[in-house]
């Protein structure tokens, strides 16, 4: 947590875009969720993404490690939202937002329940060694039916430290494997990723759905 308290305190945020992510607006629609469900958004910073999900009808179910990061969000929304402690976690909200600030590993499924989730930024934030916690983590806090939409970022990892962390096709069908299925959307190469001194980079984007 500290690494990313210093990122954000040093406003060392490249993973942040100024704009809606294409790949959300152009794939969301295939999940095929309701209007009015709940959307968890893990490890949201302050994503602008969220304000095109809630457009949707969607109520945001954001969770963050880093005060800062929620404070940003609602402050530069020009959203009041009111605060509570909550086992350990402090909750945001200001609905159609609300945002648990804490641990994301936790976070009790009796706190937060949702039918639907987007990851553009997590599992990439996350070293090998805590991804499948994470994946169990969405399962405790979704529906038996939920669905997600995933989007990687992929690299030969020996040329980078990261993170983000290198997140390959075969490692989302692995991590994914039990109780979920799992479809490929679509996989772009990230030309403009190359100027890291990588040698090849690809972004692929996932239907994931319970079935357990």
């Amino acid at each position: 947590m500290e690494f990313w308290e210093n990122r954000w305190m040093n406003n060392q945020t490249g993973w942040h875009r100024e704009a809606y992510n294409d790949m959300l607006v152009k794939h969301w629609p295939r999940l095929n969720v309701g209007t009015d469900c709940n959307v968890l958004v893990p490890l949201c910073g302050k994503s602008l993404d969220m304000l095109w999900l809630a457009e949707q009808g969607h109520n945001i179910l954001g969770l963050e490690l880093v005060e800062k990061a929620v404070q940003a969000f609602f402050q530069e929304n020009n959203l009041r939202p009111e605060s509570i402690s909550l086992d350990g976690h402090v909750r945001y909200s200001s609905p159609p937002y609300t945002i648990l600030q804490g641990d994301v590993f936790a976070v009790k499924p009796e706190m937060v329940q949702a039918e639907a989730w987007y990851d553009r930024a997590a599992m990439i934030a996350l070293p090998v060694s805590k991804r499948q916690e994470y994946v169990e983590q969405l399962r405790k806090l979704t529906s038996s039916d939920a669905c997600g939409l995933l989007i990687t970022f992929a690299y030969p990892q020996e040329q980078m430290k990261g993170p983000p962390f290198a997140l390959h096709d075969d490692d989302v069908l692995r991590l994914f494997a039990n109780g979920f299925k799992v479809e490929r959307l679509e996989t772009i190469q990230l030309e403009d990723e190359k100027d890291r001194g990588l040698s090849n980079v690809y972004s692929s984007v996932f239907k994931i759905q319970r079935i357990d």
